[in-house]
């Protein structure tokens, strides 16, 4: 127990953690804001973007879960910071047995992206609500709104989980950072671009799982095709989204123990 605080005050009394907060709402009010205008201004150049379609509302909704990237920035910082700034040499010697430090870590973060996810999650429906305020409409569905807490409680978890076995594999902070970062943002996009099928299996592809939207945008001009009606549902996405963060956090754990403290 006396570990699990250390954890967590080494957490919360840092101006970088709140900054995550900060980051995973921006992140959220920005795709979830302006989302329902968007579609509406591209209906006459894609379909299945009309606002009459309630899988479609529900996608926009969803768009609340779009900080989880900082969950994984958190779990990054919570580890990695410990080998950069060279706590792990007080850490390990107050804790010899480093697999209860990283247990704690785990859990701390586990902890911490929940209540991330649930915080940015909570304000960006909000917003996406706003946004979609416009439009007569596009009710939404009460039942999105618990999808929505379930996405953003297992992502944050489980991301957090995985930041944190990635701070283990990768020492530094910035490096590893940028690697998520640049993964989630910009190579995810890039698989499901040209490979829609492969996109329900990545994080992010599992968010929209658990969600259970499904929904598809093609180009009349065969530009862009987007369709999420194949991929996973709720139960099969936390299971996999499980064993991604297990593997994880079993690989880092495995290298943690065996690297030497600096």
């Amino acid at each position: 127990m006396n570990l699990l605080k250390s954890e967590y005050r080494k957490l919360v009394y840092t101006r970088g953690f709140y900054g995550y907060i900060g980051g995973a709402v921006f992140l959220s009010l920005l795709a979830a804001i302006p989302a329902a205008f968007s579609v509406n201004a591209l209906k006459s150049q894609y379909s299945g973007t009309s606002l009459m379609d309630p899988q479609l509302v529900d996608g926009i909704y969803g768009k609340a879960t779009g900080g989880y990237l900082f969950a994984m920035l958190m779990g990054i910082a919570l580890m990695g910071n410990e080998f950069q700034n060279g706590q792990s040499i007080s850490t390990f010697l107050a804790t010899p047995k480093r697999i209860k430090v990283l247990y704690a870590k785990l859990v701390v973060a586990a902890g911490a992206g929940i209540f991330m996810m649930l915080v940015s999650t909570a304000l960006g429906f909000i917003g996406a609500y706003f946004g979609l305020k416009h439009y007569a409409h596009a009710k939404p569905d009460v039942s999105n709104f618990f999808d929505l807490i379930i996405a953003a409680i297992v992502s944050g978890a489980l991301l957090a989980i995985m930041g944190v076995a990635i701070g283990a594999l990768i020492k530094n902070v910035r490096l590893a950072a940028t690697i998520s970062v640049l993964w989630l943002g910009v190579v995810e996009k890039l698989i499901v671009l040209f490979w829609t099928t492969g996109g329900k299996f990545l994080p992010s592809g599992l968010i929209i799982g658990m969600m259970n939207v499904h929904i598809t945008l093609s180009s009349s001009r065969k530009i862009l095709n987007i369709s999420t009606g194949n991929y996973f549902g709720p139960g099969i996405s936390i299971a996999l989204f499980l064993l991604y963060a297990a593997i994880f956090a079993a690989i880092g754990s495995w290298v943690s123990l065996r690297r030497d403290i600096e």
